[in-house]
């Protein structure tokens, strides 16, 4: 098969699409198309910085990516312009599209979209299918312009073929009849493998707690900052790129935070730390989320303390779940206090929990799911 694929910039971060396409590209021929935008740019410094790398990108070589390039994936960067809601932009954007796919079309194409904003760069043969895989509420999700996205994903969701979702919650957003849950899977062998303790916090001293990824606004800091005040013994460690309000906890002397690092390094951080967390608050985005990170932390088998949100419900009997603060800060102490027997037992049924949802497992249920789509009367 043939895909052309709408998602983020290729090696920005390991997102389930580039999980579930470095997967596909071992059997089929992948062209994917770096992020056209799902918002439109202010005059603040973080759009302004955006601007500016978006069009050095254009003319710069990847840097080195967070997974590695497939042979059979090509990545293009499309000098198309983030104002989609205007019908002169839209014009020049489906032209430039065309110049770069004028050659492509020969055979069946698989549009995947990830983006609902490239919906209108399409024009759909009848041998060709439309997939949307939506991995987010876009209503909700932070540093996306609901407004600007809703008719785009409103056209996308009518002309799909075929839509997957990460959640119940969104399941619950489309329509029945053509959507199947692909819920996020997990490098296995990756997480699974014996590794030696990042140097970052090899000198730490103290039950460590861990959380990596963006450090964000669904983040509940209010709730680490609790945390770290009332057991100071204990070690928060935070591993990603800070993009809310954070000072207050980072004034902490049991804080550490350290800038995100490669894919590949996760696990020298999660296997070696004694409590992974899922400190999320309660908002939209959240109660729609399948987080990548959980089945990762399954697969390493630490310990693992959540808040009450939807993802984490089907594990409730190997996750720890606190309802309010002083819940969560007690659950830990629990995870904390367990025994080698019960931490080993517990690695078990969380490794074998995780094993059935490798990517290379996901992406063979896509492969049949669409062989079926292409053969269907």
């Amino acid at each position: 098969m043939k895909f052309i694929v709408f998602a983020e910039d290729w090696a920005s971060h390991p997102s389930s699409t580039q999980h579930l396409f470095t997967e596909l590209a071992k059997n089929h021929e992948i062209h994917w198309v770096n992020s056209i935008g799902m918002r439109k740019p202010s005059l603040k410094i973080n759009d302004l910085k955006r601007v500016v790398s978006k069009f050095k990108q254009l003319f710069s070589k990847s840097s080195h990516a967070a997974i590695n390039t497939p042979k059979a994936l090509r990545v293009y960067k499309l000098p198309v312009l983030p104002w989609h809601d205007n019908a002169l932009i839209k014009r020049f954007n489906k032209w430039v599209y065309s110049q770069y796919f004028k050659n492509i079309s020969d055979e069946p194409v698989m549009y995947w979209l990830s983006v609902p904003t490239a919906e209108y760069l399409i024009t759909k043969q009848k041998r060709d299918k439309l997939i949307y895989y939506c991995g987010d509420d876009f209503s909700a999700l932070a540093g996306v312009d609901a407004t600007l996205v809703a008719p785009f994903e409103k056209n996308l969701i009518q002309r799909a073929d075929l839509i997957y979702v990460i959640s119940a919650f969104l399941m619950n957003k489309m329509p029945s009849q053509k959507t199947q849950m692909l819920s996020h899977g997990v490098s296995y062998d990756l997480f699974t493998s014996q590794c030696e303790i990042a140097p970052e916090i090899s000198h730490l001293n103290g039950p460590i707690i861990g959380f990596y990824g963006s450090i964000n606004a669904w983040l509940d800091i209010a709730l680490l900052t609790a945390l770290v005040a009332q057991r100071p013994s204990y070690q928060l460690v935070l591993v990603g790129d800070i993009v809310g309000p954070t000072a207050q906890l980072l004034q902490f002397k049991n804080v550490t935070h350290i800038p995100a690092v490669e894919h590949a390094r996760l696990a020298s951080f999660s296997a070696h730390w004694n409590v992974s967390v899922l400190p999320f608050v309660n908002n939209e985005q959240i109660r729609a989320c399948d987080p990548l990170k959980l089945k990762e932390y399954l697969a390493v088998g630490t310990p693992i303390v959540a808040t009450d949100f939807p993802a984490v419900k089907q594990y409730q009997t190997d996750i720890l779940i606190g309802k309010t603060h002083e819940q969560f800060i007690n659950k830990i102490d629990e995870a904390v206090c367990l025994n080698n027997i019960q931490r080993n037992s517990l690695k078990l049924t969380q490794q074998q929990l995780a094993k059935d949802h490798s990517w290379g497992s996901k992406a063979l249920t896509v492969q049949q799911d669409l062989f079926i789509l292409n053969h269907a009367v």
